[in-house]
């Protein structure tokens, strides 16, 4: 089916693509038998993701793609060059670039889009697709669907009513989500918290939704909170309207001279904080070192993380910080609260307040044994909870059972039998 004969098929009524309408004729000029059940060798599966830039969705990407690789031949699939392009190819993983693969809408790049995503799939032949991000989450199961691949995928933010969405998505996000659900055999949440908004708007029947907690590897880089200098408070994310940047500048302004503050990452919103921490004259004391990757380096010579956030699924960041051994300040967002438990491991507090981030930020700058206290409550509970190892088992088992549901069968894993 050519392009122009999809564009033919594709209609701007209410929504950005109408292509749920036309499913059924997209499945008639499809050989189904194109993607073979068994062609030998370890089972197929081809992750897809909208954007490479360094963030939370790709490093869960790139990790499962790593780990994956002892029981699946992988692949995977962007719409640019960046972070995780280059992390699947240090791994020598394979990468597939989609040009016209974007986060906006756009129906005529969308259809070029699908089209490409159609062609991978046909040539990569997976047995199973796994879709993360909104766009991509949405042609990937399209594909999948008209193309008779089973496929998962995972929801890493809000899909309603947020600042994060674009204006077309805001409003069709639910619709289309909705539609979506019924071409993928599950729906991963990375917080329970996703999976009650998923099930309360009816996006998905329960039977779909599977919540598997975002884990990240272990490392040997700890925070000393025993330094005696003044101390750093760092924060890792995107400037983007989403992370509440100027929250925390305006709460930092209200501090006592001494305490320094470190912003990793890089955005749109980068020149306008910086003019604003000149306005509040302190930008002398904070630090805007763009994206790095020395993360874990940064976070080992901080001692204190914080997160000001409109919105948060499950974020890494605080998992990176938990791991480093260092108490969380953060907003009391989303599955923010399955993360820091305020009072043991941090401090959580409303969205939006430079006095309640002020406050929390004087109560630890001033107190060294309860930095030290919150620090080890949070690393050990990363250790207990948070660890790559308990998401990537989840993953496999979900995947175990997509495949023995979808008449693709998957022989026990060499791990398992190495484990014995």
């Amino acid at each position: 089916m050519s392009t122009q004969e999809i564009v033919s098929e594709v209609r701007i009524a209410g929504r950005p693509l109408a292509v749920a309408d036309n499913v059924q004729l997209l499945m008639r000029n499809e050989n189904l038998a194109c993607v073979p059940i068994h062609h030998g060798g370890k089972p197929r599966v081809l992750y897809i993701i909208t954007r490479a830039e360094h963030g939370g969705a790709q490093s869960h990407v790139l990790s499962l793609a790593c780990g994956m690789r002892e029981d699946f031949e992988v692949a995977v699939a962007t719409g640019e060059e960046g972070f995780l392009t280059k992390g699947c190819r240090d791994q020598a993983i394979p990468v597939h670039i989609l040009p016209h693969l974007q986060r906006e809408v756009s129906p005529l790049a969308d259809v070029r889009a699908f089209c490409e995503l159609r062609r991978l799939i046909r040539q990569f032949q997976p047995d199973l697709i796994h879709a993360h991000t909104s766009k991509s989450g949405f042609l990937g199961r399209l594909a999948s669907y008209v193309l008779g691949v089973p496929s998962i995928y995972t929801i890493h933010s809000w899909l309603f009513g947020t600042a994060a969405l674009s204006r077309w998505w805001g409003v069709l996000g639910a619709p289309c989500e909705r539609i979506a659900s019924s071409w993928c055999q599950r729906l991963i949440t990375v917080s329970e918290e996703g999976a009650r908004v998923v099930l309360q708007h009816r996006t998905a029947p329960a039977s779909k939704v599977v919540t598997i907690h975002n884990g990240i590897p272990d490392c040997s880089e700890r925070a000393n909170l025993n330094s005696g200098r003044p101390p750093v408070i760092t924060m890792v994310a995107r400037f983007t309207p989403v992370k509440e940047y100027e929250v925390l500048l305006r709460a930092f302004a209200a501090l006592h001279l001494g305490p320094r503050l470190r912003l990793v990452g890089d955005g749109p919103l980068r020149e306008s904080c910086e003019a604003l921490a000149r306005e509040l004259g302190i930008y002398e004391r904070v630090e805007f070192l763009g994206n790095r990757d020395d993360v874990p380096s940064l976070l080992a010579s901080s001692d204190i993380f914080v997160l000001a956030s409109k919105f948060e699924m499950l974020p890494i960041s605080a998992l990176e910080a938990m791991r480093a051994g260092l108490p969380v300040i953060a907003s009391e967002v989303g599955g923010v609260r399955e993360t820091v438990v305020h009072g043991e491991t941090g401090l959580l507090v409303p969205s939006g307040s430079v006095p309640a981030l002020a406050q929390a930020l004087t109560r630890l700058t001033r107190d060294s044994d309860l930095r030290l206290r919150f620090g080890r409550a949070g690393r050990r509970r990363f250790v207990e909870r948070f660890l790559y190892e308990r998401q990537e088992e989840h993953t496999r088992s979900v995947y175990r059972d997509v495949l023995l549901e979808c008449g693709r069968v998957m022989a026990e894993p060499a791990r398992s039998t190495r484990a014995a």
